[in-house]
């Protein structure tokens, strides 16, 4: 819980904020415009920091067989610096390129003989090179989306026997190429009513990336054996960054120039929600048989979902919301479970996930609000009927899995207005989550009855991006 809890705390930046002088009351349906920033346009260096989870496609070939596909991942922490130029296009657009790296220990495992020899491997690094595209739903608070190349290391492994035992055989590094598309919001510490810093912003960055499979030697002894590894990965990570702006202190456009967005007249009160995501979720796998325990295994699965919701708000200061809510996810995060001895692995799926929470948010502008939220979280995974490492059935399986757990999490809510569209009542939002899950320990069945001794713990987290429209029924002008 502790590790989550940091990997997240990066997003909690986005509401931190010095203490705001109190307003008059009246102040409550309209919140003070930030400080503007006239100029875009010019060069930007960031660090900072953040949480991912990655998802590996992997099977071991070799001469005369192949064997089962699995999905393994890893999860961790990374620090992250990079730089960039913009170029603002007009009053509200902005474009421009950037490169970054990103450099930590997202620790997961790679399986060489599916059940027999396990190795820990960690994505290191990574490399980036894109552009982004962005609006000015304030003239201080730019959204964007983002896209380009990326590449990234994966540490060499060392396998080890079921038991425990060294067995000779070792993954080289891998180095792989691949593309990301992600999108992000950016700040001026005006908003934060920080006037002392300004050329300092505040990013909040997530990304998705896919990389190219590798098809890798394995060595045996230090010499190359006659088995392959395929390995492809998809990492999914989120990061804070502080940004220092070299050209905020010279106007590209008059303040006249900027038309902004009429606000809502108060962000009290109901509202229902609806979109969908894209998520990965890591487990770590620990079986039991005949009283032993073995090798924890690290799986994982990723998917889409749609998500329904709706909550209630409350805005208790000119510049301060809070609000409860609870929302539910409905999709197909697909991906392996693994129980040994004798190499079993199955397929589960996160088909269902449902929350109860609160937030708390600050208004960077009238119109926008970026807040963080946590609450109660529980999970469902499908029944896993369990296959051989040949990719044999059997007559093995493990029920349905249902799972209590926490989320941690935060997000930006804006109205649709901002985009020039006339639609009262409409907003759009967009969320990132991490949820960690209490560890089930389940018996493994033979034909529908418990198999005596053999038994599969379960312990997952889930992280999940979703874009929402909302409907709030308080806001008409």
């Amino acid at each position: 819980m502790k590790k989550i809890f940091l990997g997240s705390v990066a997003l909690m930046a986005l509401a931190a904020s010095a203490q705001a002088a109190d307003l008059p009351r009246k102040a409550y349906t309209k919140a003070p415009a930030p400080t503007p920033v006239y100029n875009w346009t010019g060069f930007y260096l960031s660090g900072g920091g953040g949480y991912g989870m990655w998802a590996a496609d992997q099977q071991t070939t070799g001469t005369g067989f192949g064997l089962l596909p699995i999905r393994t991942g890893g999860r961790g922490f990374f620090g992250t610096v990079g730089g960039g130029y913009d170029w603002q296009l007009s009053p509200s657009l902005i474009a421009g390129v950037f490169a970054d790296a990103q450099f930590g220990n997202i620790k997961g495992t790679i399986d060489f003989y599916d059940g027999y020899s396990g190795a820990s491997s960690q994505n290191k690094v990574s490399y980036a090179a894109g552009g982004r595209l962005g609006y000015l739903v304030a003239p201080n608070v730019l959204t964007y989306v983002s896209a380009g190349y990326s590449h990234t290391d994966f540490a060499a492994a060392n396998f080890i026997a079921s038991g425990g035992a060294v067995s000779g055989y070792t993954l080289p590094k891998q180095s792989l190429d691949g593309w990301f598309i992600g999108g992000g919001v950016e700040n001026s510490l005006n908003a934060f009513v920080l006037t002392a810093a300004p050329n300092w912003f505040l990013k909040t960055d997530y990304r998705i990336a896919e990389y190219g499979r590798g098809n890798t030697s394995v060595a045996y002894l230090g010499a190359p054996s006659s088995y392959y590894l395929s390995f492809k990965p998809y990492v999914q990570t989120v990061s804070t960054s502080l940004v220092y702006r070299f050209n905020s202190g010279a106007p590209a456009y008059a303040a006249s120039a900027y038309v902004p967005p009429a606000p809502p007249v108060r962000w009290t009160g109901f509202y229902l929600s609806g979109g969908g995501g894209y998520g990965l979720w890591t487990a770590d796998n620990e079986p039991s048989y005949s009283g032993g325990t073995y090798q924890t295994q690290r799986t994982s699965g990723r998917g889409y979902f749609g998500t329904v919701g709706g909550g209630y708000d409350w805005q208790f200061k000119p510049l301060w919301v809070a609000g409860v809510f609870a929302d539910a996810q409905f999709g197909g995060m697909k991906g392996s479970v693994y129980t040994y001895p004798e190499g079993y692995y199955g397929t589960t799926t996160n088909k269902t996930n449902y929350a109860v929470g609160g937030r708390l948010g600050y208004l960077i502008a009238p119109n926008v609000l970026t807040y963080v939220n946590v609450g109660y979280s529980h999970a469902d995974f499908s029944a896993t009927d369990l296959n051989y490492y040949s990719g044999t059935s059997g007559s093995y399986s493990i029920a349905k899995r249902s799972l209590d757990g926490w989320f941690l999490g935060g997000g930006t809510e804006n109205s649709l207005n901002l985009f020039g569209i006339s639609t009262p009542g409409w907003f759009m939002k967009t969320e990132y989550r991490v949820a960690e899950y209490g560890k089930d320990t389940k018996p493994v069945l033979s034909g529908g009855a418990p198999y005596p001794t053999w038994y599969g713990t379960f312990k997952p987290y889930v992280q999940t991006i979703s874009t929402s429209l909302v409907y709030r029924f308080n806001s008409g002008q």
